[in-house]
């Protein structure tokens, strides 16, 4: 099987955890041979280098140059990923970009027209989409095995917002809006067959951090189905504590963790002795996160809930269910609980491929096989174009309807 070569553009938490779960990368057709990284960040590279045998380069020019790179995983600030998918597509290179895949719609659409004229594969990586969960509910739900759709529910409360973001950061993406909400979206996209109608959305404010902490939403889509969405990223009640204990990349998760994450974010506000000195505090726990950090300890990254690597159970972004005129489907920790007229039955779902290991394949067979990618650019801007309508319709107080949705085409198309 030909193998491609893999580039990564920015060494931030992202690419960490892909690096450091290498068994779910193992038997992928990819090789990991270069990255890009800020020359600041140079002991990252050099630390890349020294794991993997690969490149490291100070700029996406010189790793796009390297022609052993078939294939760029952008995970870099969104409102420089344009230029650097343009980069990308000038040397050829296939791209996965990171949710969301920028910062309003006018860039998206120029990201894919770039792509579009190279001929290159963009994929909107990075979501909960990919999960094997969800992935089989969509295809339950398109075998009709549940009836005819109804709606989709979908909650999450997580510890997104005393994460150690930079205020600007948390600010710039409206809380977990542009940065969680891809996940939810994508997945109540996938299931509900992608093409939104409207969008009527509520946002709370969080205090703590002056920016939105969460939002409730209803979405209607084309055909009659329609999906209630709640998000609460303060870090207060886990959504983990419904589902046994299992964090959102199907690892083991400590039932302190938010309170912990809170009272660490509490010490680094009451040590700092200025608002600069706080966002320096923050800058330097967030760092703990990236890959090939310096002077991490199990402590450290226990107080600010950096994942561990190993994820026994099925990944877990929030409770999704899909109710149906015949029955209702649920996820569970090794698979999905399908709800029919014959009472609830547990299907296990075995060997299949997690998070980013699943977006990896599917860019593959899209430029090894010459097919359209399923998850690509005009996805990821329709999932855009719903976060961006949450913010919107909860500033105007209104229903907006939504222009530029895409059916999800079958697995097989």
């Amino acid at each position: 099987m030909r193998e491609l070569g893999l580039g990564f553009v920015g060494l931030g938490q992202a690419v960490s955890l892909i690096l450091r779960r290498k068994e779910e990368l193992a038997g992928l057709p990819y090789r990991i041979v270069a990255a890009a990284e800020r020359p600041e960040r140079a002991g990252a590279l050099k630390t890349f280098e020294n794991e993997f045998g690969g490149r490291g380069y100070t700029s996406v020019e010189e790793l796009c140059q390297d022609p052993d790179v078939d294939v760029l995983y952008i995970a870099t600030l969104p409102e420089i990923r344009l230029e650097q998918v343009r980069v990308a597509a000038e040397h050829g290179k296939h791209v996965i970009v990171e949710k969301p895949m920028a910062t309003d719609l006018d860039e998206a659409h120029e990201m894919i027209a770039v792509a579009e004229a190279a001929g290159i594969k963009l994929l909107a990586g990075h979501t909960h989409s990919f999960d094997a969960p969800i992935l089989a509910m969509e295809q339950l739900v398109r075998a009709g095995e549940i009836g005819e759709l109804l709606s989709i529910l979908s909650f999450n409360y997580n510890d997104f917002n005393v994460r150690p973001w930079p205020t600007r950061e948390l600010i710039a993406t409206h809380g977990p809006v542009y940065n969680q909400g891809p996940h939810q979206i994508d997945i109540v996209r996938q299931l509900g067959g992608g093409l939104v109608e409207t969008v009527r959305a509520s946002t709370f404010w969080d205090e703590l951090r002056g920016c939105e902490g969460g939002y409730t939403c209803h979405l209607t889509f084309q055909g009659g189905a329609s999906a209630s969405l709640v998000f609460d990223a303060r870090g207060y009640f886990d959504s983990a504590e419904l589902y046994g204990w299992v964090g959102e990349g199907g690892q083991r998760r400590d039932p302190e963790t938010s309170r912990r994450m809170r009272a660490s974010f509490a010490e680094t506000a009451a040590a700092a002795d200025s608002t600069d000195d706080f966002e320096q505090r923050l800058e330097a726990h967030k760092e703990l996160g990236r890959y090939g950090a310096e002077g991490v300890s199990d402590d450290a990254l226990a107080r600010f809930g950096y994942s561990r690597a190993e994820t026994p159970y099925q990944p877990f972004f929030g409770y999704t269910l899909v109710s149906g005129t015949r029955g209702v489907i649920r996820q569970s920790r090794t698979g999905l609980v399908v709800y029919g007229p014959n009472g609830p039955e547990e299907r296990t779902i075995e060997h299949q491929l997690k998070g980013r290991a699943a977006e990896l394949s599917e860019l593959y067979h899209a430029i090894t096989e010459d097919r359209p990618v399923r998850h690509d650019g005009r996805w990821g801007l329709a999932t855009l174009e719903v976060c961006l309508a949450i913010v919107r319709s909860a500033a105007e107080d209104r229903e907006i309807r939504m222009h530029h949705q895409l059916a999800m085409p079958d697995v097989g198309a």
